[in-house]
Order: C-alpha cells, then structure tokens, then sequence
C-alpha cells in the first residue's frame, strides 16, 4: 500500500529527530517472532529505553480498531498537525463537552503522549509520555523485533544496489 504524503512527512520527521549518536530507530516492528502487532516507529536509546510511536494521519486511522502497540518505555501518537483540532472536536462531541482540551486529558490520563508533526516537519510534543515499566523480558522482544525489522530494510537496500558490485574496487 502507498503511503500519504502526511504519513511520509510523519516518518520523516520521526527519523530526523532520532537520527543521533546513542539512538537507533526502526520503521514497521513486528513484535515478537509470530506476532499480530506492529509498532509503527521504535526508537531505542543506549540508556536502555524504549519509545514506540503510533502514526496516525486521519479521523478515521486514528478510530481504526488495529492494536495499539505501546511496549515502550515512552509511547506516543503522532499526527500531523492540522488533525488535532479535528480530534479535540471530536472528542468534544463524543462526550456532549465544550471542552476542546477533552482529548488532551484523556491522552494524559492514559499515559500516553502526543507529538504533532507541522507542514515543515517539526516536531511538537503537546502531551507527555508517562513512563512505564517495562520488564527485561519485553525489552529483550523488542531488540530481537528491531534487528529483525532493520535487516529487512538492508536485505531491500542490498537488493537493489549491492556494495559488491559499484566500480572502484581497490586492492
């Protein structure tokens, strides 16, 4: 499936922000050897923490029943900017409020945090992450699901331009 221009622009910005000494970043992490689920973005810090962001581009993505996966030590939506008043609206509405921060609070609530990406690709954190304990075990799933997802991505890389066979062999 094609991406959009707004989920182009999301991930962008997610690999920019995270493209840093001491920080790796994978796209598309299937968790676990058989799993269901996939973290749209996970970052991975050398201090030991995990962050998975969920990329979410419209109203409708973001009702979608997918699984939300939310292993990390810090989770996050993220959205393009212009969808937050669509969703505190919408909120609003659901629950017969005036309050447009309605969405805001049941974001904090919940723990988990709101990242809005601009027309430009910035970022801006609207709500914090709360940290969540995350046991050995789980953060071991999640190194052994990242190598698997960036193997996958140097396997498409070396398919298409294999470093063994550019001009300029030296001896």
């Amino acid at each position: 499936m094609r991406k959009t221009n707004n989920t182009r622009r999301v991930e962008e910005a997610l690999w920019k922000a995270h493209a840093k000494q001491g920080v790796f970043g994978a796209f598309e992490v299937t968790i676990g050897w058989f799993g269901k689920e996939i973290v749209d973005f996970i970052a991975y810090k050398t201090t030991g923490e995990f962050l998975c962001y969920e990329i979410k581009v419209s109203l409708s993505d973001f009702k979608s029943k997918a699984s939300l996966s939310f292993y990390g030590d810090f989770n996050y939506y993220v959205i393009p900017e212009h969808l937050l008043e669509v969703l505190r609206g919408h909120t609003a509405k659901s629950f017969n409020s005036l309050d447009l921060k309605l969405f805001d609070t049941r974001l904090k609530n919940s723990g988990i945090g709101l990242i809005t990406v601009t027309e430009k690709g910035e970022l801006n954190y609207v709500v914090k992450a709360k940290r969540k304990y995350v046991n050995m075990g789980t953060k071991a799933t999640l190194l052994e699901s990242m190598t698997r997802s960036l193997n996958r991505e140097v396997k498409k890389f070396y398919e298409k331009n294999p470093y063994w066979i550019m001009g300029g062999v030296a001896e």
